[in-house]
C-alpha cells in the first residue's frame, strides 16, 4: 500500500510541473459501475478522513495495480490542488457535451472542503437531467454544509460512508453506506442490500440512486 501511495505521491509531483498542459480525466466506467461516467481523485492522500479505512481502502488494493490509473487521479489531483476551477470547468465541459444520464464524483479521493461541495452542488444544479452520486466521509463538511443555509440540489445523491469504529455525526439525516465485514458491520437495522450492480439500480432508480434520509444500505465488503 504504502509502495502504491508513493508512486501516487511521484506521479502528482510529476503532473504539477505540467499542471498547465494537462486536463481533468473523466472515467467512463468500470465493471461495478457499468458505463457510469466518474471522476476521481487520489485514495488516502485526497481522503481527510480516512484514517480508519485507509490500510483497507478497496480503490488503493484494487484499482491503484493500474500505472493509468495512478497517472490519470495524480492529473486530476494535481489539476484541483493547483487551479481548482479550472477543475470543475472540465467536469463541467464533459458534462455538457456528453449529458450522462449519471455522473459519479469519488471512486477515489473524497469531498475536500465546503468550497469543493457547494461547486458540486454548483454542476449538479446546471445539470438537472444528470443524477449525481458521491459517497463521503467528510460529515463536518457536509453538515456544516448544511448548517450554513446552503442546500444540496435533488439530483445529487450524497451518502454517508460509514466504516466499524468510525464516528459519524449525521445529524442532517444523510443517506449512509455500510460495508458489511465477516467480524461485523456499522450498519443499522433495516439496512437495504446493494445487489453490486450499480447500471442495473439506476435504471430501475432504486437503492443509491433514489434512498432517502434516515436510510442506508449495505455493502459486502471485499
Amino acid at each position: 500500500m504504502k509502495n502504491r501511495l508513493s508512486k501516487a505521491q511521484a506521479a502528482y509531483e510529476d503532473a504539477v510541473e505540467n499542471v498547465s498542459d494537462l486536463h481533468v480525466k473523466i472515467s467512463d466506467g468500470n465493471t461495478k459501475l457499468g458505463a457510469i461516467p466518474s471522476v476521481s481523485l487520489i485514495p488516502v492522500m485526497d481522503c481527510g478522513n480516512c484514517a480508519i479505512c485507509a490500510k483497507s481502502c478497496y480503490d488503493l488494493r484494487n484499482d491503484f495495480i493500474y500505472k493509468e490509473v495512478i497517472k490519470t487521479r495524480a492529473i486530476n489531483s494535481a489539476i484541483y490542488h493547483e487551479d481548482p476551477e479550472r477543475y470543475f470547468k472540465e467536469i463541467d465541459g464533459y458534462l455538457n457535451y456528453r449529458y450522462p444520464r449519471a455522473f459519479r464524483f469519488h471512486i477515489g479521493g473524497d469531498i475536500q472542503d465546503k468550497w469543493y461541495l457547494d461547486k458540486m452542488c454548483e454542476i449538479a444544479r446546471k445539470h438537472k437531467d444528470t443524477k449525481f452520486l458521491a459517497f463521503t466521509k467528510m460529515f463536518d463538511v457536509c453538515n456544516e454544509y448544511l448548517d450554513e443555509g446552503n442546500v444540496i440540489p435533488e439530483n445529487m445523491h450524497i451518502l454517508f460512508s460509514g466504516w466499524l469504529g468510525l464516528k459519524m455525526d449525521n445529524r442532517h439525516g444523510f443517506p449512509e453506506a455500510h460495508p458489511i465485514f465477516e467480524s461485523g458491520t456499522s450498519a443499522p437495522e433495516g439496512t437495504l442490500l446493494c445487489t453490486g450492480n450499480c447500471t442495473e439500480c439506476l435504471k430501475e432508480d432504486r437503492l443509491c440512486w433514489s434512498i432517502g434520509k434516515g436510510q442506508a444500505i449495505g455493502f459486502l465488503a471485499h
